[in-house]
């Protein structure tokens, strides 16, 4: 071999084995690829060169885990977090039994969140992640929140699966997912706890049209002087062409929100006698699942000079109701004592028909980015959903919205955000069980402010600092939902969170 083509195969070999190091060992076949269709090296060449850069990578440290031969590429990721937490709910003072009174808690917590995500061939993928805490829209440790065992025992320390599922992509456009998953939807926290890792079926299908308008001059010829001499008219440079980007996508989604276990049993059906509203006494516990389907469509505009604007409308829909969620929704009742008013059912998705658009518009001042952000719900059976509840006169308290600023964005080292927003969620009006369980307790009949502020310490840890504080809307109404704080109605409430945050 000539010298100098065997001195520049080595200096191939000692890139691509940086690169590979760098990569964790990822595939550097498209880069001899392209060095045997230049004819800078022979198909023989290059397999040499595989060949020493498989065993030398095999050799260090990253090289000795070896993985499946279906995984083409494979992501390691998690976060940890310690959190201080004060929050405190205060009762009316019109209700019997200590008005005005507040119920208030401050914790210590952590949470630990770990996965695993990658390729597979033929267009498949997968993703899985475990967590701190089995609940269903937290995964927050309580520090000294241990049963009897004693100080520091483990009782409440576990391990759960928070994500588990697979999908294809060998459809253009088009994501197919089955598991417990990331939410596929476009959502805000006034519609969906970001915790949630809904279970079920989702398809998704995006397409990017770039659009271009032509260029034109900006401004007539003017007289000027031709290099050689003499007078002549300069023809102006032509404009750059308006460029708009359109991402236009559809979210459909199946989720399986509770299952009824038997679909049939041995003998008649079991009934109850909770039931309120309409049907009192003696209804038969539904025996067939309950599903939630989501169907979206939208799009994202990103304009010249980093200018955005995205909506994304969405309706959701409940078909069957389980058998843990059959009972109608009532959230609470002024006339009833403290302990009697939480014990109407706060969780149940009868009548329950949403539609939801959430909306976001961007743009950068100089450096700094700036958005506009907001949510518009409203329950389109409210007038049967307030009927069950035995209150026919308040089917109006069917809307929710949102509206905030943000200013920042944190990516790297020194980064800041500032969002401040107003949430406004009516009795009627969401969900329950799915709105965020932090910024107003998770609960509806609720309004009121909130505050974000984040800073990046390093590259990986950020400290963030959360505060909002609510009032109820209707003061004829409970305050329904799925609670941390033990009262209802809850007249007041307000919430503090300070986070350290590490990602890796």
């Amino acid at each position: 071999m000539p010298y100098k083509k065997f001195a520049s195969i080595a200096v191939i070999m000692c890139f691509l084995f940086t690169l590979a190091s760098v990569a964790r060992g990822q595939d550097a076949g498209a880069l001899l690829d392209l060095l045997v269709k230049k004819k800078i090296i022979t198909d023989q060449e290059a397999e040499e060169v595989r060949v020493e850069l498989t065993k030398q990578v095999s050799e260090t440290s990253s090289g000795k885990w070896k993985l499946s031969s279906p995984i083409t590429e494979i992501e390691l990721y998690g976060d940890t977090r310690v959190r201080y937490e004060y929050r405190g709910g205060r009762r009316p003072d019109d209700v019997s039994g200590n008005p005005n009174d507040w119920q208030e808690r401050e914790r210590e917590r952590y949470r630990l969140r770990i996965g695993l995500r990658g390729t597979l061939a033929d267009d498949w993928f997968f993703g899985v992640r475990l967590e701190t805490s089995n609940k269903r829209n937290s995964t927050n440790v309580t520090f000294g929140g241990d049963g009897t065992t004693g100080p520091f025992a483990k009782d409440d320390d576990g391990i759960f699966v928070g994500q588990a599922y697979f999908g294809y992509t060998g459809f253009k456009d088009i994501k197919l997912t089955v598991g417990r998953m990331p939410n596929p939807l476009v959502t805000t926290l006034m519609t969906w706890d970001a915790d949630i890792n809904p279970e079920g079926l989702a398809e998704q299908w995006k397409h990017t049209f770039n659009l271009e308008f032509g260029a034109v001059n900006s401004v007539a010829a003017t007289e000027g002087y031709r290099k050689e001499g003499g007078k002549g008219f300069v023809a102006p440079a032509p404009s750059e062409p308006f460029k708009l980007k359109i991402d236009v996508f559809a979210n459909f989604a199946q989720f399986v929100y509770d299952d009824s276990n038997p679909e049939n049993p041995i003998g008649p059906r079991s009934t109850t006698t909770g039931q309120t509203g309409r049907v009192r006494g003696s209804q038969l516990i539904p025996n067939t699942d309950a599903f939630l389907l989501a169907w979206q469509v939208g799009a994202r505009f990103t304009f010249p000079k980093n200018i955005y604007a995205q909506l994304a409308p969405t309706l959701y829909n409940y078909t069957g109701s389980g058998d843990s969620f059959n009972i109608h929704f009532r959230g609470g009742e002024n006339s009833l004592s403290n302990t009697a008013s939480m014990a109407t059912n706060q969780t149940g998705i009868n009548s329950l028909l949403v539609f939801d658009m959430p909306m976001e518009i961007g743009w950068k001042l100089g450096e700094l980015p700036i958005r506009i952000f907001g949510d518009f719900a409203v329950n389109l059976e409210a007038d049967e959903r307030a009927k069950a509840a035995l209150h026919p006169e308040k089917g109006d308290q069917r809307y929710a919205y949102q509206v905030g600023i943000g200013v920042g964005q944190l990516k790297v080292k020194k980064d800041w955000q500032l969002d401040v927003f107003w949430q406004h969620q009516e009795q009627y009006s969401l969900d329950p069980n799915l709105v965020d369980s932090d910024i107003f307790d998770g609960r509806v009949n609720v309004e009121g402010v909130a505050a974000r502020a984040g800073y990046m310490l390093s590259d990986a840890v950020s400290l963030n600092l959360t505060w909002a504080y609510g009032w109820r809307i209707d003061s004829d109404l409970g305050t329904g939902g799925a609670h941390d704080i033990a009262v209802n109605p809850m007249d007041q409430y307000q919430i503090f969170q300070a986070d350290l945050n590490v990602k890796f």
